[in-house]
């Protein structure tokens, strides 16, 4: 009769180093693959590394090392939201929201958060729009003033955002904001993101807008939201 040989396995520090050094590997599919299987096992000896691989000329590397700096939200230094921050502009749409959404796990601080702010001004559309989409993950006062820049902004997506950024900052200030968009923005995104937002904060005085817009909003999802928003207010009033 034979036996069986039985492979010990490794440990999970040698199978992290053993990821950490394909991610230097030639072939694009291999580093990939290193990068999700990091993001999987969050070993935070990987995440110097992890924080490297976010420059890979890979956007599927780079997007998959944020989703796994992501995972390790909890154990990342300042260092390593630096890196994440610096590549809020990444080239990748894919590449952006990964980062965004790490970023929206971790307990940055506000002076890190300003150093996107300060870059909105000279990015382009699709920077703007994952700089705001960043800001409004957290409840930083600053970000009021670029709030309402970023309604001055052509592109619908980036005032909805900071229609949304504005009513997750509960700033008092934003109400009377949100009624002017409901009423007077050109996009229905827009103005269904005001309409609920009111709902969520507004009070007495924003009961007028709100009824103006559903008597006289065109569009059925404005007047969905704003009916909800009227119920809502209304229960607490």
């Amino acid at each position: 009769m034979g036996c069986v040989v039985e492979t010990t396995p490794e440990s999970p520090e040698r199978v992290t180093e053993r990821l950490i050094v394909l991610l230097s590997d030639a072939q694009p599919d291999t580093r990939r693959s290193a990068a999700l299987s990091l993001g999987k096992i969050s070993d935070p000896e990987s995440i110097s590394a992890l924080v490297s691989a976010l420059a890979d000329p890979d956007e599927e590397v780079r997007q998959w090392s944020a989703w796994a700096l992501g995972n390790l939200a909890s154990s990342l230094p300042q260092e390593a939201l630096v890196g994440l921050v610096q590549h809020v502009a990444d080239p990748s749409e894919s590449v952006r929201q990964a980062v965004v959404l790490a970023l929206s796990q971790t307990t940055i601080s506000e002076d890190v958060v300003q150093v996107v702010g300060k870059a909105y001004t000279i990015s382009t559309h699709a920077t703007q729009l994952t700089i705001i989409q960043t800001l409004s993950q957290f409840e930083f006062p600053f970000a009021y003033g670029l709030f309402i820049q970023a309604l001055k902004s052509s592109d619908p997506l980036i005032r909805q955002t900071a229609i949304s950024g504005l009513g997750e900052l509960g700033d008092p200030r934003g109400l009377l904001v949100m009624r002017t968009h409901l009423l007077q923005d050109s996009h229905v995104g827009v103005r269904a993101e005001a309409a609920f937002r009111l709902g969520k904060l507004g009070g007495f005085a924003d009961l007028p807008a709100l009824r103006q817009a559903k008597e006289t909003d065109p569009t059925p999802n404005v007047h969905l939201w704003a009916t909800w928003s009227l119920a809502q207010i209304n229960e607490q009033t």
